[in-house]
């Protein structure tokens, strides 16, 4: 017959019960970020009418798998990734690249009488677009209260998708500026922005 547990026995077993239930009750709530596009982008498509204009298809966007899951990538000094739990992005990564290059180039490349959409192959027997922009992030991750790096290759190509009308390779470092995960997302923001306006110099106007 097994001894019922003791007085003794039954406190300090309580204590570590309800020092796990606390523990429990405060972890920490998960925080979540998106990118920003330059002030004033979303407003800039509809500028240019889609008979009247020239149309760039941005697609596809790829990420390296390590980068497109939902907590945010920081790298160590060496070549250490860390995924954070509590701090996550607000829904897919490379979607939202792909939604900030879209907005970012609308705006730039108003002045060529280019406007920018979101590629699908749909479009490719339906939409009147003259170039297809294809995007490949190899590295966009960066330190908290450090450097935040993008690098990024990208193909202009010909409304038959297999021309190659410009083609580079950008390396873009951006200081976080601040100790948080606000200032890491920001300089992220402000990365892609810059690596925007290199592929929109690349763009020819009409």
């Amino acid at each position: 017959m097994i001894p019922a547990p003791s007085r003794r026995t039954f406190v300090p077993l309580l204590a570590v019960c309800l020092a796990t239930l606390v523990g429990c009750a405060t972890t920490t709530p998960s925080r979540f970020y998106t990118l920003t596009p330059v002030k004033g982008a979303d407003a800039s498509a509809a500028v240019i009418p889609v008979e009247e204009g020239a149309l760039i298809a941005v697609g596809p966007v790829r990420l390296p798998e390590y980068l497109d899951r939902p907590q945010i990538a920081t790298r160590s000094e060496g070549n250490e990734i860390r995924l954070h739990e509590t701090e996550r992005w607000a829904g897919s990564l490379q979607e939202d690249v792909s939604r900030v290059l879209v907005e970012n180039l609308s705006s730039l490349l108003a002045g060529k009488r280019v406007a920018a959409v979101r590629w699908s192959s749909v479009m490719q027997t339906m939409a009147p677009f003259r170039n297809r922009l294809a995007v490949e992030i190899l590295r966009f991750e960066g330190t908290v209260g450090g450097t935040v790096v993008l690098k990024a290759r990208y193909a202009l190509l010909g409304p038959d998708g297999k021309k190659v009308v410009s083609a580079g390779e950008s390396t873009v470092r951006e200081p976080a500026g601040g100790a948080d995960y606000d200032a890491l997302t920001a300089a992220m923001s402000r990365a892609l922005a810059v690596f925007s306006k290199e592929v929109a110099a690349a763009v020819p106007g009409r």
